[in-house]
């Protein structure tokens, strides 16, 4: 697995304690923020952002990736799609720390 597998780890576990710039946390907070409580987005929101040093283009790229996101794995589950063999052959303890309330392997 290619990268930095303790980052990743330390990301999926608890993005706010990883180490992460101040911009990339804004990201992760506002892609959260889209994920768990989409109707409580607000200008605050999208001003924190700016302030990290994000652009409006990011900022709609932030939003378009996270809910594509979103759609395609509760699209997944909804029709109970199952893990491909490239994610069974991964890491047991990373394919969790990505996935919610599901079990995996």
């Amino acid at each position: 697995m290619g990268g930095d597998y303790d980052l990743v780890m330390k990301i999926a576990h608890d993005y706010r304690n990883a180490g992460l710039d101040e911009k990339d946390a804004a990201m992760l907070e506002y892609a959260e923020q889209i994920t768990l409580h989409p109707n409580q987005v607000s200008e605050k929101n999208i001003e924190r952002l700016r302030q990290a040093g994000w652009s409006d283009r990011d900022i709609l790229d932030i939003a378009a990736v996270t809910s594509y996101r979103n759609f395609i794995t509760r699209m997944a589950d909804a029709l109970g799609v199952e893990l491909t063999e490239d994610y069974k052959n991964l890491r047991k303890d990373y394919v969790e720390s990505l996935m919610v309330g599901k079990q995996l392997l």
